[in-house]
Formats: structure tokens, sequence, C-alpha cells
């Protein structure tokens, strides 16, 4: 299991504040967290109420995102950290 998508799946239905590679950051309320044996899935959205969806297909590969905008699905990059949202 990937150890960032359990923390998200251990702090759900809680806010997470999740960190990239590139040091940009976003606080999402979880709606949903679920692992499919080692594959993980998530969706939650951003203050403004953007959707973005993170995956993972196991321990070796990295926890990704991607938020929807107008134009569709675009990547937001690797997810670095995990954190509960501060208050």
């Amino acid at each position: 299991m990937n150890t960032l998508a359990k923390r998200i799946h251990n702090l759900t239905p809680k806010d997470v504040e999740l960190t990239f590679e590139d040091g940009d950051s976003v606080r999402l309320d979880m709606r949903s967290a679920e692992f499919f044996q080692e594959e993980f899935q998530g969706e939650g959205t951003d203050p403004e109420g953007t959707t973005y969806r993170l995956v993972s297909d196991g321990e070796d590969d990295p926890l990704v995102a991607g938020k929807e905008t107008d134009e569709g699905w675009v990547s937001v990059g690797q997810v670095t950290d995990v954190a509960p949202a501060e208050e």
C-alpha cells in the first residue's frame, strides 16, 4: 500500500492538506478514499469547490493528483506529503 494514500484513507472524512513535488499545497474536503487491493482512489474538493482526484497503483507507485477544470481534467502532480488540515 502507498503510505501517503493510507494516511489519506485514515484521515478521511476529515480534511487533509496535500503537498506536491513542486512545493504547492492544497486543503481538501475528502468525499471518498478507497483501496482496491493495492490500488487507491480518492476524491475531494478544495475550498473553492474544485474537484481533485487522487490515484496510486500500489506501494511502489507514486500518489498522483488531477483536478477538474472547465476544459477537463489536468494533472496537478505527485503528492509528497499528507497531513491533517489545520482547523
